[in-house]
């Protein structure tokens, strides 16, 4: 697994006495009155709109002046108020009070995606040795493959990543559950019903929305979605490329790794 980083959003120095009470009333406007809870947790998966999703709620956190996490449950803080977890293992009852969302993606697409990404990603823990790899790292193993053998690789390496999503808990109503492909289908439509989820006032949806407009596919990569660019975080995010790369031999193989998996997750077995 990758080194877990964590990024904190915290005030800034120059916040002291004397700015810290609009900073409080600002802080009251995030939440509608009715509302018990004070931290909002997001749960992902690698490849399914972590590095959106942690743009959209870090911008909305530094707009109300509040903390921002990125990182694993142990490393929470008591003061933070918007948390992610980009692999969703948490524990949710050592969490206070809370509301969430949790976000999947056609577990086919996500072994594309990843494929595509680990080829070149920057990331620690891809340019590491393995043992079972004979002391080479993930990313040299996956460049000597052809892509055929690469893609087999890659659904190996996912196929327990996959059946942990389809162990989550989705009956839990203090989690707002979304697909990525209905998301990036309807987007405001379903950010909207997510901050309602969250709690938040008319205001602070506005204020959502426009983080989620502002990091939109089409505003961060300069195309549309579909366009591809294999050196790009945000390579394609079109539904459905599993039907282009995987191969026979590949469907047969997810099946036996990852068993009822799609079924669980609402994914037709096709």
């Amino acid at each position: 697994m990758g080194v877990v980083q964590a990024n904190f959003v915290k005030l800034t120095d120059v916040v002291k006495n004397a700015t810290i009470k609009p900073i409080l009333r600002k802080n009251r406007v995030l939440f509608t009155p009715e509302v018990s809870h004070r931290l909002v947790v997001h749960c992902g998966h690698h490849k399914v709109g972590t590095y959106w999703f942690a743009r959209i709620l870090n911008g909305i956190a530094e707009h109300y002046g509040l903390d921002f996490q990125n990182c694993e449950q142990y490393y929470l803080k008591s003061e933070t108020s918007f948390f992610m977890e980009q692999h969703s293992y948490i524990d949710k009852d050592l969490l206070p009070s809370h509301r969430g969302s949790h976000l999947i993606r056609d577990p086919r697409d996500m072994i594309v995606s990843g494929y595509y990404f680990h080829l070149w990603t920057k990331e620690d823990w891809a340019h590491l040795p393995v043992p079972e790899l004979g002391f080479i790292s993930y990313q040299k193993y996956l460049n000597s493959l052809p892509k055929e053998e690469g893609i087999a690789a890659e659904i190996r390496r996912t196929a327990k990543n996959i059946k942990d999503m389809a162990r989550w808990n989705y009956q839990d109503p203090n989690f707002y559950e979304i697909k990525y492909e209905e998301l990036i289908n309807d987007e405001q439509t379903i950010f909207e019903k997510l901050f309602r989820h969250y709690g938040f006032t008319d205001e602070a949806v506005e204020v959502g929305l426009e983080q989620a407009r502002k990091f939109s596919f089409k505003n961060v990569a300069k195309r549309e979605i579909g366009s591809n660019d294999s050196k790009s975080h945000l390579r394609s995010g079109k539904p459905g490329q599993w039907r282009d790369e995987f191969s026979g031999d590949h469907i047969r193989l997810f099946e036996e790794l990852t068993g009822d998996a799609l079924k669980v997750m609402g994914y037709q077995n096709d």
